[in-house]
């Protein structure tokens, strides 16, 4: 591996979707579904039960930390171990554990203690899921179809939330939280059965997988690292920013868990636009200058949320446009460079820091606006995104960050 980070092989040259891309993306998307409400619904269960921040905060901490723990081990093991397999696995236990929640608040168990706890095991499946499914991703998707596949895996992702932004908080309304849990319980099997469905991988890509590894002498070098770091934002802004949304709609602007429901969608909307905007913008430019771009212009956007609750919608279908186009462009630009002998294994390493970078974020953000006002905890994180984007994508080789023209 070298330096350079190349630009996605022009659209017209591309290979046709495998099986695999045809039956990852809609797995991604009932996941990411069923997760969305979850979220949601488990948000609002633990606000309105404590009323604090932190509160929510430590929700998120409870996803982050068995994740930050356990991703190097399981990253390790999704480089030994039948990444599809791993991957099953983790779905059906997810299953089991989200039906367990409303189980629990169906016999009358505490709200907030069941919420942590089942995020937690929720967490830990995750941190298996992640560098499996990430590993599988490079196993059997062509390096060609990369940036057009990480751009539909990111349509599926949002398509998902958007889905479970527009319908989540009104069924919560309507109905309650647990008919949403059993869901989220659902929506595990179903990626399982698709994941199960891929086959086994061939045994002439396996051959090929190792020839692959013999010529990859250092798994990390410097510029991996880097990009890591890079698509690790990706993961400070996720935690921080569910946490800090739900404060200001519901504490800020004196609003309802519906219109949280829009701004999601809004948000979604803007990261589908993304994803379309990326295989456009790809083939001209090298992915690392893109998300530097689109992190910069995601940065400003959320600046600008704060200032009222109609500045908001209006503006956060932008800040869904740069967010997806730089978290697109930081996942291809690593998963290109992963040799794929160790991509669970970076994968992995960079799930485990961003969350970890991301609690620690959590934490001060939530304390800022706890002991001031919600706008500053949105400036907060604005201002680490635009830091280290700048700084991290300025220490790349020239060659990773220069336009390319493709043929």
């Amino acid at each position: 591996m070298t330096d350079t980070v190349v630009a996605e092989t022009p659209a017209a040259a591309l290979p046709k979707p495998n099986r695999a891309e045809r039956l990852i993306v809609p797995a991604t998307f009932i996941t990411n579904l069923g997760n969305g409400i979850q979220l949601t619904a488990v948000s609002y269960l633990v606000f309105t039960t404590k009323d604090t921040t932190l509160s929510v905060g430590w929700l998120f901490i409870a996803v982050a930390i068995p994740q930050v723990a356990l991703s190097l081990f399981f990253g390790r093991l999704a480089d030994r171990v039948d990444r599809r397999t791993l991957a099953v696995i983790a779905d059906v236990g997810s299953a089991a554990v989200a039906i367990g929640l409303p189980v629990w608040l169906h016999f009358g168990g505490a709200a907030d203690i069941a919420s942590y706890v089942v995020s937690f095991a929720l967490a830990i499946l995750s941190a298996l899921f992640l560098p499996a499914s990430s590993a599988l991703i490079k196993e059997r998707i062509p390096e060609g179809r990369l940036g057009h596949f990480n751009a539909n895996f990111e349509i599926a992702l949002q398509a998902g939330t958007l889905l479970s932004a527009a319908i989540g908080g009104w069924v919560i309304a309507a109905v309650g939280v647990n008919p949403l849990f059993y869901f989220n319980g659902i929506t595990f099997v179903g990626s399982a059965i698709l994941l199960l469905l891929v086959g086994k991988r061939a045994p002439e890509l396996i051959s090929a997988a190792a020839d692959a590894a013999k010529t990859a002498a250092a798994a990390v070098q410097q510029p991996i690292k880097r990009l890591a770091l890079l698509y690790a934002i990706g993961n400070i802004v996720i935690i921080v920013g569910n946490t800090i949304l739900i404060v200001l709609v519901i504490q800020g602007f004196k609003s309802d868990i519906g219109i949280l429901g829009v701004t999601d969608a809004a948000f979604g909307i803007g990261v589908l636009f993304a994803a379309w905007s990326f295989k456009k913008l790809n083939a001209k430019f090298t992915t690392a200058r893109v998300a530097l771009i689109g992190y910069i212009a995601f940065a400003t956007v959320l600046a600008l949320e704060t200032t009222n609750l109609w500045v908001l919608i209006g503006i956060i279908p932008f800040a869904g446009l740069t967010f997806g186009l730089a978290r697109i462009a930081a996942r291809t630009s690593l998963m290109k460079a992963s040799p794929e002998s160790r991509v669970g294994f970076i994968f992995g390493a960079t799930n485990a820091f961003g969350l970890a970078a991301g609690t620690i974020a959590t934490i001060s953000i939530s304390l800022l606006i706890d002991n001031s006002d919600v706008r500053y905890g949105f400036y907060a994180l604005a201002s680490l995104v635009v830091v280290i984007a700048a700084i991290t994508v300025a220490s790349l080789p020239k060659s990773a960050t220069k336009t390319e023209a493709t043929a």
